[in-house]
């Protein structure tokens, strides 16, 4: 009883300290794939999460939809997260996602703004099934705005103007990325319908991107495009501005401001970090960091860019201690012919972890 009593407070105080509510309505549409096949293979919960208390943080109403209705899967991953606990002890978003509401049970409701939610899931149902392809058409008939975050813009792929045209066609469009997928959705490529960047160039889209993992959000009149998990909340604040409400001041996640600082050392000089982390170290994740740092540099094009790269990882490994990232980072130096800097890093290596097994190519560094 006082563990339902509290947990009823906790909802009131959560309705009341967040704006007071509007008469601005948004549909949050997420795939229900996780239901009829592979629940790994769902819509993105850290995605919904961030979407779900920036809006309602704005005061707007939000209705969570799914192509059939009824509960969707709801993962526990990620519970050590400060904002995924808000979301899910301190708002009614948990009932909504027991008996989410049906494309066609949407298309009878008057809203505002539609934002389309993330996940693989998202490749598998959202372009496919007919009422959610009707409930996305008719918001992009009627002009009003659409956000589509990661692979949420798998909805809008078979779209079509009122002239027969695609509606991506000619519009500046952001997803995730075909860089993106190979690197972190490897063992989903051939399961995929399609390649989302490819189908929306195909498609007529003027595709725009930032770095794999680095945010970056494209807007072409009522359309918001946002590229992968870091840029969601940005995105969600764009179809706030889009609304005609002003954004309310926010802290950043922590997620979205290490990610926000790893772009920003990649104009400004990678030693902002040492100076963000000396300051705040407690406002980034760490874990974050090292997974940037562990890809970028491989996945850079250009000489120059991996330049860019290797310095930002040296700077996260000053303050991240893995085997397998200073082997990365010894390798990185290796190719670039800083055999001094692989040296170094070696000894540091095996002070830290004396038992790691070596490469050849690290062994002979003396």
């Amino acid at each position: 009883m006082k563990k339902s009593f509290y947990s009823l407070l906790a909802l009131i105080l959560f309705t009341v300290s967040f704006a007071a509510y509007s008469d601005t309505r948004v549909a949050l549409l997420i795939s229900g794939y996780g239901n009829e096949s592979d629940g790994n293979i769902s819509y993105d919960l850290e995605e919904l999460a961030q979407t779900y208390l920036v809006l309602a943080n704005n005061g707007i109403t939000l209705d969570i939809v799914s192509p059939k209705g009824g509960a969707v899967p709801v993962h526990n991953k990620k519970d050590d997260l400060e904002y995924i606990q808000r979301f899910k002890q301190h708002t009614p978003a948990l009932s909504q996602l027991a008996n989410t509401l049906s494309a066609k049970q949407a298309l009878t409701q008057e809203y505002q703004g539609l934002m389309v939610i993330g996940g693989d899931g998202a490749m598998f149902d959202l372009p496919f099934d007919k009422d959610t392809q009707t409930l996305v058409t008719q918001f992009a008939h009627q002009n009003k705005p659409i956000a589509a975050v990661c692979h949420g813009p798998a909805a809008l792929v078979n779209i079509k103007q009122e002239n027969g045209d695609y509606f991506v066609k000619g519009k500046r469009v952001n997803s995730f990325t075909l860089k993106e997928e190979h690197a972190f959705s490897a063992e989903l490529l051939d399961k995929f319908p399609f390649m989302l960047q490819t189908e929306l160039e195909t498609r007529g889209a003027i595709f725009q991107s930032n770095a794999p993992m680095l945010p970056f959000v494209a807007e072409d009149g009522q359309l918001i495009t946002a590229q992968n998990p870091m840029s969601v909340a940005k995105a969600a604040d764009a179809l706030v501005v889009k609304l005609g409400l002003t954004p309310k001041t926010r802290t950043l996640y922590r997620d979205e401001a290490t990610f926000q600082l790893i772009s920003r050392a990649r104009t400004e000089g990678a030693f902002i970090i040492d100076i963000a982390l000396a300051s705040a170290k407690e406002s980034y994740n760490l874990n974050y960091m090292a997974l940037y740092g562990f890809y970028a540099y491989q996945l850079a094009d250009t000489p120059e860019q991996k330049l860019v790269e290797l310095e930002i990882m040296a700077r996260i490994g000053k303050q991240f201690s893995h085997p397998k990232y200073s082997l990365a980072l010894i390798s990185a130096y290796l190719e670039q012919g800083y055999v001094e800097q692989a040296k170094s890093e070696k000894k540091l290596l095996m002070s830290a972890f004396p038992k790691t097994e070596l490469p050849e190519t690290v062994k002979q560094l003396n």
